[in-house]
């Protein structure tokens, strides 16, 4: 890492900062907003400089030139597709000429929506109104107090002294490390989750031309494709339901100089409906968040229970009214409660009650994770499917249905990796690859929870180590050509055919099939043997001691 950079040395005073007082929830949106002012207010600078360079005019000057502002407001418009209206909604000069006055916070909200003009087909105008609107409705700077507002205004004045355009330590690197920081929430993958899933789409797919991520989180995922394939890759879809995620990636990309006029974002939930814009994808790539329940599977237990006990009290009415038991045992009879308990759980309830427990796939309806058939038939007939998932997909009993009809029914399941858990501190989490028009029928398994090199990331910052940890070449490398080349190695690799994961009852816990152990193995017969040559030793032994003592005379 750089060390001499104004926007390092800056960097350290926001982190330092963020120790320093206890931020309010706001904060995101202020800081997201404020880089953004930012990037923009140095774009139309930087433009205005370029423009008025021979011309021997002062910004100033150029802005009160009516025929001349009139020409650079048009010339803006059509290269940028946005315009600052006036030199005072510059934002270093609102923040250094307002900071310390009363009611600063306040007004510095306001000027940059009220002071910049879009290009009328400009398509991002759509993504900054968002932020205005969030901005307007979610933020009363008379909540805070004075010292809060005095701390954020300090903060605001150090995003507004970085260079957007220094190359030692960008501008985008410094809103990247933020984002991690102690003053935001954003809610991000860690980088060697993006890396590998990114690493796999990629050595199959050298062209993209559309890819989805329905978690689409801070968009390190669709940044990583595309920097990779350029712009083939013409048209990105993704789903974020966290408003704060959805405005912190939408500003990311932006000044990133991502291009959005084919990027179609949505704030919403990734469950709540799989189309878009009736597309289909190259590409679905994501992070499964842990809690994820499909379509119908939460309402589905929920009227279960309600069924369940509607037919506890059946039964208990019948005991009451027929045996003449008291109500009381129910509750104080603890074997009489479980009995109970038994009883409902034996009874059909789905046959027994007039309940609807119908669903979009009826022989899978009580399934988690069931939305992932709709996210592998969203793609393209050659399409790939790579995501991140909670190792308990692989073996939980409540989910053999869906294991069974993805991998024997279907065919869809290629390659399940078990992914490096000295890393993963939160949860076990596995990589499964998913093909829709998948020829072999067999599944790849793959282990690198122990092999495996590890590298810091060029943006780890003290603080920051454990979520910065990237996989090394190498460790890439290794992985790519074993998924690619369908290989079979030692204590690493296992290709399965599909008979034996039938006779496993679609388990497909990876360690099931991929024998790691590095041990000398222990034969059971033989170790029989040796345990009764030594009690035999031993015998003869004792024998020969009491042989001993008795020629000692020796009594115990």
């Amino acid at each position: 890492m750089k060390r001499k950079s104004t926007n390092h040395t800056i960097l350290k005073q926001l982190m330092s900062k963020s120790r320093m007082f206890n931020p309010p929830s706001q904060i995101d949106l202020i800081i997201i907003y404020t880089f953004l002012y930012k990037y923009c207010s140095d774009i139309i600078k930087n433009y205005l400089l370029g423009e008025l360079k021979n011309k021997e005019l002062t910004i100033d000057e150029a802005y009160k030139n009516m025929p001349y502002q009139e020409q650079l407001t048009f010339d803006s418009l059509k290269l940028n597709g946005f315009y600052i209206k006036k030199t005072k909604a510059f934002i270093e000069e609102v923040v250094n000429n307002n900071n310390r006055k009363p009611g600063f916070l306040k007004e510095f909200l306001k000027v940059f929506p009220q002071n910049i003009i879009f290009e009328a087909e400009y398509h991002n105008k759509q993504y900054f109104d968002y932020l205005f609107t969030a901005i307007d409705t979610k933020i009363d700077t008379f909540e805070f107090s004075e010292e809060v507002a005095d701390n954020i205004g300090e903060i605001i004045y150090l995003i507004s002294q970085l260079d957007i355009f220094e190359s030692d330590f960008t501008f985008t690197e410094v809103f990247e490390v933020i984002s991690t920081s102690g003053l935001m929430h954003i809610d991000s993958n860690p980088d060697y989750i993006t890396q590998i899933l990114s690493a796999l789409v990629l050595s199959d797919k050298k062209i993209i031309g559309s890819a989805y991520d329905p978690f689409i989180k801070d968009g390190a995922s669709i940044m990583n494709l595309h920097h990779a394939v350029g712009y083939d890759l013409n048209y990105i879809y993704g789903k974020d339901e966290d408003n704060v995620n959805f405005l912190y990636m939408i500003v990311k990309l932006f000044i990133n100089n991502f291009s959005l006029n084919h990027v179609f974002l949505k704030q919403e939930n990734g469950l709540d409906s799989i189309d878009i814009n009736g597309a289909s994808f190259d590409v679905v790539m994501s992070r499964i968040p842990i809690t994820i329940k499909n379509y119908y599977s939460s309402n589905f237990n929920q009227t279960r229970e309600i069924a369940k006990r509607n037919k506890r009290s059946e039964l208990e009415h019948i005991l009451l009214e027929k045996f003449g038991m008291d109500g009381d045992s129910f509750k104080e009879d603890g074997e009489l409660n479980r009995a109970l308990e038994n009883l409902v759980d034996k009874i059909d309830i789905e046959n027994e009650s007039n309940t609807d427990f119908t669903g979009q796939y009826e022989s899978l309806k009580d399934s988690e994770f069931l939305f992932l058939i709709n996210l592998v038939d969203s793609l393209k007939d050659d399409g790939i499917m790579v995501i991140s998932i909670s190792e308990n997909f692989l073996f939980k009993e409540s989910l053999e249905t869906l294991r069974k009809y993805l991998t024997l029914e279907k065919n869809y399941i290629d390659t399940i990796i078990r992914i490096p858990t000295e890393i993963i501190k939160s949860r076990p989490e596995v990589v499964i690859v998913f093909r829709k028009n998948k020829i072999r029928e067999d599944i790849l398994f793959m282990d690198m929870s122990s092999d495996y090199e590890t590298r810091r990331n060029g943006l780890a910052f003290p603080g920051l180590f454990r979520k910065n940890l990237i996989l090394d070449n190498k460790t890439i490398n290794k992985m790519t050509s074993t998924f690619l080349n369908k290989l079979t190695l030692p204590r690493f690799s296992n290709l399965i055919g599909i008979d034996e994961i039938k006779e496993n009852k679609f388990n497909l816990s990876v360690s099931r099939y991929v024998d790691t152990f590095e041990g000398e193995f222990i034969s059971l017969d033989e170790l029989v043997i040796e345990k009764q040559d030594i009690d035999s030793n031993i015998k003869k032994l004792n024998f020969k001691i009491e042989e001993m003592m008795e020629e000692l005379s020796i009594r115990f």
